[in-house]
């Protein structure tokens, strides 16, 4: 009970808080990247079809879901991908965010697969408090400044990010939220979060290769960074592991046949909420839906 206790005012106070940080982090993202930057879009010619839904704090009642929908594509005549992204995520038994956006990139091509790409996303995002949901059972473990009425509130959301590939390395950066400057800082707008990632392709022989990838994410209120290592064999079977700081290390295993790709990550926190709380757990399902375009190969 008192394990109980301790995880719900923590939901609740991280519930308003998350009202200003708005993003979530996620153990698979750099799978489908287009959802924090729009210059991810257009990574193959065919239409891709990304699904993520992230199960947290397995076991507790009320606990956080996320899920995210991803589809986009590439126009090689004009340079350019397209996509949208949709977004849903319940933090806690009182809590939703719900974000949509359409996203493009422009691509430019130096040869040699040496491609830059800048990209673009315009949408907006809702999100839902209603206190009402929780029942708390000693008021004196909330402050003043909780609040005692349902809000609702939607807004006009903007990104902004750059990307660099070839055949060995994936670097990018982006700003999300862009709005949230000019907004005035309440418990229901978002503030401007920004992003950073490195991922190298280390070939070791035919059939090994080895992905070491970094991120830094600042969502508002939290640094976050964000270490893997991944090993793809024969193309068609990846594992890796990863620590997120500063509770978090993760394992992720898959696996992709022609058209089809199947992903999971589990991920154990050793922190404060290890007691409480020790997993949590991501699916991926990501379909790649062929086209008459030549040049239609995964390229993640």
């Amino acid at each position: 009970m008192k394990k109980s206790r301790i995880l719900i005012i923590c939901m609740l106070l991280n519930a308003v808080m998350a009202m200003s940080q708005t993003d979530f982090v996620l153990s698979e993202q750099l799978f489908s990247r287009i959802s924090i930057n729009p210059a991810g879009t257009g990574n193959s010619e065919n239409v891709n079809i990304f699904s993520l839904n992230r199960f947290q704090y397995v076991g507790v009642e009320g606990a956080p879901f996320t899920t995210m929908f991803n589809v986009q594509t590439y126009f090689d005549k004009a340079s350019s991908g397209i996509g949208l992204s949709f977004s849903y995520d319940q933090s806690g038994v009182a809590y939703r965010q719900m974000q949509i956006k359409a996203v493009y990139a422009y691509h430019l091509n130096f040869g040699n697969q040496n491609i830059m790409s800048f990209g673009i996303g315009l949408g907006a995002y809702n999100k839902l408090f209603d206190p009402t949901k929780h029942i708390i059972e000693d008021n004196t473990e909330i402050g003043q400044g909780f609040p005692d009425e349902v809000q609702n509130s939607t807004f006009f959301d903007a990104s902004f990010g750059i990307e660099y590939t070839n055949k060995y390395i994936l670097v990018g950066a982006s700003i999300t939220h862009i709005p949230g400057f000019f907004y005035e800082s309440t418990t229901l707008t978002s503030v401007p979060n920004y992003y950073a990632y490195i991922r190298g392709l280390i070939p070791c022989g035919s059939k090994f290769k080895l992905a070491p990838a970094a991120a830094y994410y600042f969502t508002g209120q939290f640094h976050v960074a964000d270490v893997s290592l991944t090993g793809f064999i024969s193309d068609y079977v990846w594992i890796g592991l990863g620590y997120r700081t500063e509770t978090t290390a993760y394992a992720m295993f898959g696996f992709e046949w022609n058209w089809l790709r199947i992903g999971y990550s589990c991920d154990i926190n050793f922190g404060k909420l290890s007691n409480i709380a020790y997993t949590s757990h991501e699916v991926m399902l990501s379909f790649s839906i062929p086209t008459k375009k030549k040049g239609s190969e995964w390229k993640d």
